[in-house]
């Protein structure tokens, strides 16, 4: 007899018995084939038994009469009284296994005679009343608190989407369902990981089983069978496990909830995108450094240590705790910078790029340009303001736009925030540089002025004005002053020397040949800035000007393009 399981979409898991076979051993046996095996039976089994019976009474005869074997009495083993007793026994049902009130298995039949067969027909039928469909193969499920949800990489065309979250692709409909059918979403328990679920869509239901968590928000749990693109992962009908994606790939509750629990979709930044460096040890650094971001404290390299004093122990968690920081909320984050540690402190703003977005940190000034670096759209307001469309970018401080093959966007944008996390890094080694050469002269000044005090004084107790200590005291000031000049010279030539090299380590790689050629900036250097924000010229000295811009430049301290407008040349310096 065979155990069989179905599935009620409605109240969820039952048990039929087959009783087919038990017809068939009752019904449909020829009583004459019966009656001829019998007697064959019983013909068989006296000839052995008489055989065995007459072997078994010689052996034991000789060894009975064996004059040197010893005799021992036999004894009478008292029967032992049954453990269980059948009538105390209640038998039930438990997760689909038939039990004892001792929780001893019961196997009514043979273990090779029980079957499991579940009927997920139903379960697709039920996706079909569950669902709505927004047109272009594109549907949504309802959830049991009403919410209409879905997934789409990109926005769908259709007047019903009332919310839509770019960066993850989930989206919030609005629509009418007629059927009381809804999904009771959970997270992955125990019997998720350990029992056959389904996998259901628009295009029917399929078997399978869950292999791993979601481990990032476009790091998808994955199933054992391909999933269907606002499928669901369900156990019994109504309960599901979380939305199909396509590939075996499926969103779970955790990052559903936080989708639907925003107004309008959220996701922190503090300046730097990060990358896993150690996943066991749960070790992730700077890969990329915005240097729009402001006062952004972070250089490629930096490795984190804690976030607020968290310390995220698996991907999943850092990822959610940088988009979970409250907005223009400071941050506080301890990091290893080679062999130091740093407490930085950071005001929390708003992701404009990651993803599925584009992400080239221009995204936050609706500020569009072209495979080939000519603009092709210009914000009202902000530092690129002052570019017009069709102004074609051949410099970006030092570094020839111009030597930069790229083939498509994807490649535009590696390009650029690879470059700009370069002048990120130069802007932090100069801030630092800045911190350093202030405290040190604030240092060596507050020696010579209790040195110079103390000559003073002493010469103004003998009431000579041009004594000797007065002459000294003058003599170390003119020292002093030369001094100052000679270091800053020399820090200039080896700040001049370093930060060419970062600018150019590892931008090689989007070079036509793979090699990064240096070019004269000598255009850069004769042609001068004679348009201002208000198209009026500047004032400074050409002089004054070349100096003021080869020192920024040196030092990291600003971002200048130089660009073409139509045959002139000119550089404007972002603010």
């Amino acid at each position: 007899m065979n155990i069989y399981k179905y599935i009620d979409y409605n109240f969820g898991s039952r048990y039929i018995l087959d009783i087919n076979r038990v017809h068939s051993n009752i019904f449909s046996v020829n009583i004459i084939n019966v009656f001829v095996g019998f007697i064959k039976l019983v013909l068989v089994v006296s000839f052995i038994s008489i055989f065995c019976t007459e072997s078994w009474a010689n052996a034991l005869d000789k060894e009975f009469n064996n004059p040197t074997q010893k005799k021992i009495p036999s004894k009478i083993k008292e029967p032992e009284e049954s453990l269980v007793n059948s009538n105390e026994i209640q038998v039930r049902e438990k997760d689909g296994v038939l039990q004892s009130s001792e929780f001893e298995v019961i196997d009514l039949y043979q273990k090779s005679n029980v079957k499991e067969k579940i009927d997920y027909s139903h379960c697709a039928s039920y996706y079909k009343q569950a669902s709505l469909n927004l047109g272009n193969g594109i549907y949504a499920i309802k959830l049991k608190d009403g919410s209409i949800v879905g997934y789409s990489p990109t926005r769908p065309k259709s007047n019903s989407i009332i919310k839509y979250d770019p960066f993850v692709g989930l989206f919030l409909a609005n629509g009418k369902i007629d059927s009381k059918y809804t999904y009771e979403l959970s997270d992955i328990d125990d019997y998720a990981t350990s029992r056959e679920l389904a996998s259901t869509g628009i295009n029917g239901a399929k078997p399978g089983r869950f292999q791993t968590y979601q481990t990032g928000f476009l790091k998808y749990a994955q199933f054992s069978i391909p999933t269907q693109k606002n499928g669901v992962i369900s156990n019994i009908c109504y309960k599901i496990y979380g939305l199909g994606v396509g590939g075996n790939g499926f969103i779970e509750k955790l990052y559903i909830d936080r989708f639907l629990s925003q107004d309008k979709p959220y996701y922190g930044d503090i300046g730097a995108r990060f990358e896993i460096i150690d996943e066991e040890h749960a070790t992730f650094m700077v890969q990329f450094s915005d240097p729009f971001f402001p006062n952004n404290p972070f250089k490629r390299g930096d490795v984190i240590i804690s976030i607020n004093d968290i310390a995220p122990k698996d991907w999943a968690e850092f990822e959610l705790l940088v988009a979970d920081l409250p907005f223009n909320e400071m941050a506080s984050v301890k990091i290893r910078r080679g062999e130091e540690v740093k407490n930085l402190s950071v005001k929390v703003g708003r992701r404009y790029g990651g993803m599925l977005l584009a992400d080239s940190f221009l995204e936050r000034f609706d500020f569009d340009i072209s495979n080939d670096f000519i603009v092709q759209r210009v914000p009202k307001s902000g530092p690129f303001s002052k570019l017009k469309r069709g102004d074609r970018i051949l410099f970006i401080n030092d570094i020839d736009m111009r030597y930069f093959k790229v083939k498509n966007r994807k490649e535009r944008n590696s390009l650029l925030i690879e470059l700009f996390t370069k002048i990120q890094g130069n802007q932090v080694d100069f801030l630092e540089q800045k911190n350093l050469e202030k405290h040190k002269q604030e240092s060596i000044g507050v020696k010579s002025r209790d040195i110079i005090e103390q000559f003073q004084s002493k010469g103004s107790l003998q009431d000579n004005k041009s004594g000797f200590y007065r002459k000294l005291s003058e003599n170390i000031q003119d020292f002093e002053a030369k001094n100052d000049e000679e270091t800053t010279k020399m820090q200039k030539h080896l700040n001049n020397n370093n930060n060419k090299n970062m600018l150019n380590d590892n931008l090689h790689s989007f070079g036509g040949d793979g090699v990064l050629r240096e070019h004269g900036t000598f255009s850069m250097h004769t042609i001068y800035d004679i348009y201002g924000s208000d198209i009026q010229e500047v004032k400074k000295k050409k002089r004054e000007r070349i100096k003021e811009y080869e020192e920024l430049v040196e030092y990291g301290g600003v971002m200048t393009f130089l660009i073409d407008r139509q045959g002139f040349q000119f550089r404007v310096t972002l603010e």
